[in-house]
């Protein structure tokens, strides 16, 4: 510690009040602590920073601020994408089906990626999360007070992209013709307490192609795919899929045979709908529009609030053309 400033006797000129004062013989100055602790927990701040831990403690407003990483790092994670071991893993990549509703269809799909596409994709994306909006039906985007995620568009030319959307139209068989493609696939990020409330992934009306065709398109079915699970509570709720309450009333158990991945939701207090619990890879496929082109609104949805921690989602929206509008 620095010595007190003594009383200057005649003799010797008074020390300038500018002139930094040293410390004692043997002492450690207070700036070289906090240099000694940046060095020390530097190493452990590096990886929070990037991994969004950090983040996720600021509030919504600063969040933005650390969201963007350098151009070299975004430039790594798109190489780390395209790497060949993982497209060759991504072309022969299997997954399993679980029907959880005929009527309206809803499949369950275990593995529909690996844990190693899901991290490469939200490293692909990472750079651009903004706040999310919700499409108008009669054009544009506005924000909305009940959606307070995140969101970020994965770029559709990138391989791993285009491996991911190939896999969907597989999946899909003969509900999309060749010519008819997905909307750009939408990485969604959910931090405490941020929610999406009921919506549907359909316009009411059919939408106008941007491209000068006049084309009519809707989102005919949908994929959420969660991408990261590190989070308590945050399920994606179907309330009026009422299979699971239909199969309860009449006493069976058909809860128990989805192991925790599925479960009966709750709203007003009641038991009703199902719930999809963040398991990274599964995803939850559902028909959106009926074939006489009017959307169903059975498939109303929410994403609940994140109780503690992250949840990544990714979307993936077909898009059909329509000869007439609804």
């Amino acid at each position: 510690m620095a010595r007190p400033t003594e009383p200057q006797s005649q003799s010797k000129p008074a020390q300038p009040r500018n002139e930094p004062q040293k410390a004692a013989k043997g002492g450690i100055s207070l700036l070289e602590v906090i240099g000694l602790a940046a060095f020390a927990i530097l190493p452990l701040l590096i990886p929070a920073l990037r991994s969004g831990t950090v983040q996720q403690w600021l509030p919504l407003s600063l969040q933005s601020y650390l969201a963007h990483p350098a151009p070299n790092a975004t430039q790594a994670a798109e190489e780390n994408a395209a790497q060949p071991s993982l497209l060759e893993a991504c072309a022969s990549h299997t997954y399993t089906t679980e029907i959880v509703s005929l009527d309206p269809l809803v499949v369950y799909i275990n593995n529909f990626t690996s844990h190693a596409e899901a991290e490469a994709l939200i490293q692909l994306g990472s750079a651009d999360f903004q706040d999310s909006f919700i499409s108008r039906s009669r054009g544009g985007t506005q924000k909305d007070p009940g959606r307070t995620s995140q969101s970020a568009p994965l770029p559709l030319e990138h391989p791993l992209v285009s491996c991911i959307l190939a896999r969907a139209r597989t999946f899909m068989g003969a509900m999309l013709q060749p010519d008819e493609p997905f909307s750009i696939p939408q990485l969604v990020r959910y931090y405490d307490s941020q929610r999406y409330d009921l919506h549907t992934d359909f316009w009411p009306q059919h939408q106008i192609m941007n491209d000068g065709s006049g084309r009519l398109f809707n989102r005919p079915a949908s994929f959420f795919v969660f991408m990261r699970d590190n989070c308590t509570a945050g399920e994606t709720y179907f309330p009026a899929v009422d299979v699971l309450d239909r199969d309860a009333a009449r006493g069976g158990n058909l809860e128990a045979s989805f192991k925790g991945k599925v479960m009966r939701g709750e709203r007003e207090g009641k038991k009703r709908g199902v719930k999809f619990r963040p398991i990274t890879g599964n995803a939850v496929f559902w028909v959106n529009i009926g074939e006489d082109g009017r959307g169903d609104r059975r498939l109303v949805h929410a994403g609940l609030p994140v109780g503690e921690g992250e949840k990544i989602g990714l979307n993936i929206w077909p898009r059909k053309f329509y000869l007439d509008d609804i």
